[in-house]
């Protein structure tokens, strides 16, 4: 009885001393800035006319003409933009997608770098990167002469 006692008297003498104070959580929740490429125009690479037995990764090198823009009234500098590019990946270069022309892709270059297709890249949007399409092909490709064309996305994100 005696235990049960002290049991009793130490739980409340410990409940006694207990602090109890409240925790208030407040924020405001704002959309990331509107930004876009190109103003929402498509972006054009002419390669005019491209030699088939030239075709390496290196020649006929192309730049992207893009721009971004974001509404400064809204940009938040600590978060980090990112720029991603998608498309039909081809089988032999995970930086090209497919053309319309079966063994032909485009590579997209970064810095003189593959820029593999579905990458994120952390950029500055005061200054992105210099982006490069080059034509490349499959090994085994027998490639014939005609037209060829190839469509992508390119998404700025913050992360």
């Amino acid at each position: 009885m005696k235990r049960l006692a002290w049991c009793l008297l130490y739980g409340f003498a410990g409940l006694s001393q207990a602090a109890i104070n409240d925790i208030t959580f407040h924020g405001t929740l704002v959309s990331p800035p509107a930004c876009t490429i190109s103003d929402g125009k498509s972006i054009e690479v002419a390669f005019s006319n491209v030699i088939i037995d030239n075709i390496n990764g290196d020649n006929f090198r192309q730049d992207v003409p893009y721009t971004i823009s974001c509404n400064p009234d809204v940009r938040d500098d600590a978060r980090e933009m990112s720029l991603t590019w998608t498309g039909n990946q081809t089988s032999y270069d995970d930086a090209a997608i497919e053309t319309d022309v079966p063994g032909l892709g485009i590579e997209l270059q970064q810095n003189g770098q593959p820029f593999k297709v579905g990458e994120q890249l952390t950029i500055d949007p005061a200054s992105p990167p210099t982006l490069i399409a080059v034509p490349v092909k499959a090994s085994d490709a027998a490639l014939s002469e005609g037209n060829f064309s190839a469509w992508a996305t390119l998404t700025v994100d913050y992360q």
